[in-house]
């Protein structure tokens, strides 16, 4: 069980973060719903007061939390942005502990947010493909940026593969993360590929060489089930982007 200690620091923290979040007046505004002063409120969050149980009850009501203990949980949580140029998402991530918070916090520039996209499904763009800017993407793949190296200032998405046409490079159900600002034609390398079906832009993860016997490119998968393909688009209307990441479930390895 938590010592009171450690449940006040989460309480603490979870009302910096909150006020950090909403910006000027609103410990006026905390203050007024909690039924306390405003400089109560400015003196529990530069740490020179404390509030009792039941006041940090109600600073959790009036932060609109259901309970204290909602909000003790936002205060074992931080929070990573995602820089895709397009739009911006929060993730939240639960940690078990202020001392692993306190870690993370401290590396948190280490670390990038990452759309995931699930449907496949692409737009046109002005340098060729990309993922439907239009689609919200359903969740958010957390890298460290030193693995995907000089791609973590680009325009980064992932995608979740959903066949096994690359196995065993990519398996079924393995994540990828696509530098859409990466699409320098290099024979042989794994690209997201554009794939038309049916009137609909489709992303395929297939690796990618010239054809020599005429124009287009060759989509080869690594599975030796699957025949290749020939592409006749151009390349800046062929290529998605170079997969320059993936993360896959290694239990049946």
């Amino acid at each position: 069980m938590e010592s009171p200690i450690k449940l006040y620091e989460y309480f603490w923290q979870a009302l910096n973060d909150y006020a950090s979040s909403k910006g000027y007046g609103v410990q006026r505004n905390i203050a007024v719903q909690a039924g306390v002063t405003e400089a109560f409120i400015s003196q529990i969050m530069a740490g020179t007061n404390k509030a009792s149980a039941r006041t940090q009850a109600a600073i959790a009501r009036a932060c609109g939390f259901h309970t204290l203990e909602d909000m003790l949980q936002a205060g074992k949580s931080i929070r990573i942005k995602s820089t895709a140029p397009e739009t911006e998402h929060n993730l939240i991530i639960q940690v078990h502990s202020q001392s692993e918070k306190n870690l993370l916090n401290g590396s948190i520039d280490d670390y990038r947010g990452i759309p995931l996209y699930v449907s496949g499904r692409l737009a046109a763009g002005a340098n060729g493909m990309a993922f439907d800017p239009y689609e919200p993407p359903a969740s958010m793949v957390v890298i460290y940026k030193p693995e995907i190296q000089g791609s973590a200032r680009h325009n980064l998405a992932a995608l979740k593969v959903g066949g096994d046409s690359m196995a065993p490079t990519i398996p079924r159900g393995a994540i990828v993360v696509v530098d859409l600002s990466d699409k320098e034609q290099i024979d042989g390398r794994i690209f997201v590929v554009n794939v038309p079906d049916g009137g609909i832009d489709m992303a395929a993860v297939k690796r990618v060489r010239r054809w020599e016997k005429g124009m287009g490119f060759v989509l080869i998968s690594d599975n030796a089930g699957y025949p290749p393909d020939i592409s006749i688009l151009e390349w800046h209307r062929l290529c998605v982007g170079r997969v320059v990441w993936m993360s896959k479930d290694v239990r049946q390895a």
